[in-house]
């Protein structure tokens, strides 16, 4: 079975566990219905290739979000697993999420 990246996206949105994943999709294609059907799907963006560098700014805060809900399932996890610590992985995250976005 032949997978294409439209596909892909679909089953990544429909997956409990992939759907809150950026998903930045690249092509070479400069197709209105098809960049359009891509976003509509669920994609966050959209680039043509090549990629510029000025692209990469726009990548920023979706990696930047992936990363701040990876440390708050983190420390969610630890705080579970020992339950005699007190932590608070909300503020930790938004604490860490707007010291990046000042940076």
């Amino acid at each position: 079975m032949i997978l294409t990246g439209y596909d892909l996206l679909k089953k990544v949105k429909e997956s409990s566990s992939l759907r809150d994943t950026p998903v930045l999709i690249m092509s070479s294609e400069n197709i209105p219905s098809r960049i359009n059907r891509c976003l509509e799907e669920g994609a966050d963006e959209f680039f043509l290739k090549p990629v510029r560098l000025s692209d990469m700014s726009k990548m920023k805060p979706h990696i930047l979000k992936s990363r701040c809900k990876e440390h708050y399932q983190e420390q969610h996890q630890q705080s579970d697993s020992n339950s005699n610590e007190c932590s608070n992985p909300t503020n930790d995250s938004s604490s860490s999420r707007q010291q990046r976005t000042t940076n």
